[in-house]
């Protein structure tokens, strides 16, 4: 249950512009003609929104990509886009960090960007190592200064390492199977026990 509610955090955060099956197939027919975005160079529209414990705090927002998928022992380089969204922002920095198991190599800090526009885009990439499959985590501390106030913002980011939890999926899938077979069972008449 906790796996799948990390994986529709995972790929069910954003916006769906083709939500339904027709949209699906046509978008498909047309990827093709579409220009593929370059990697770090994302639309942010496009990107999965990172998660954020409260619904207050600085008036920014992050998003997120993974530019391949997380493979145990191999580089994982991941592209955020800071978004601020006030005028009155004098100043943004953030700090990233990863869980036990998920080395951060290089991008820990994001130099301070001062005074960025309201609906500007602040890049910043970091790459990390995971050691082996499991669930993992990045954190995001995005800090802002205001005129007045500096109010700092933790988001939350799961990375989910080639079968992630084996544990959780060799049990869900022998779980599964006694179900399948229990369904079977049932429609021919024989009783399990």
């Amino acid at each position: 249950m906790a796996v799948a509610a990390l994986l529709l955090s995972l790929f069910g955060c954003g916006s769906s512009k083709d939500s339904n099956a027709a949209n699906t197939t046509k978008s498909a027919s047309n990827a093709s003609n579409k220009p593929v975005a370059e990697p770090g160079k994302l639309p942010p529209a496009d990107m999965v929104a990172a998660v954020s414990a409260g619904k207050g705090g600085p008036p920014v927002e992050l998003k997120f990509e993974l530019r391949s998928s997380p493979q145990a022992g191999q580089a994982l380089t991941v592209d955020f886009a800071i978004l601020p969204d006030a005028q009155s922002i004098a100043r943004v920095n953030a700090r990233f960090d990863g869980s036990d198991g998920l080395e951060l190599v290089d991008g820990g800090n994001m130099a301070a960007v001062d005074k960025p526009a309201q609906g500007s885009v602040i890049r910043h990439v970091i790459q990390l190592v995971p050691k082996q499959d499991g669930i993992y985590t990045v954190t995001a501390a995005v800090s802002v200064d205001l005129a007045s106030d500096s109010i700092t913002r933790t988001f939350t980011i799961p990375i989910i390492v080639g079968e992630g939890l084996p544990e959780l999926t060799a049990n869900s899938d022998v779980a599964g199977r006694a179900e399948v077979a229990g369904q079977a069972a049932t429609r021919t008449g024989f009783k399990t026990h």
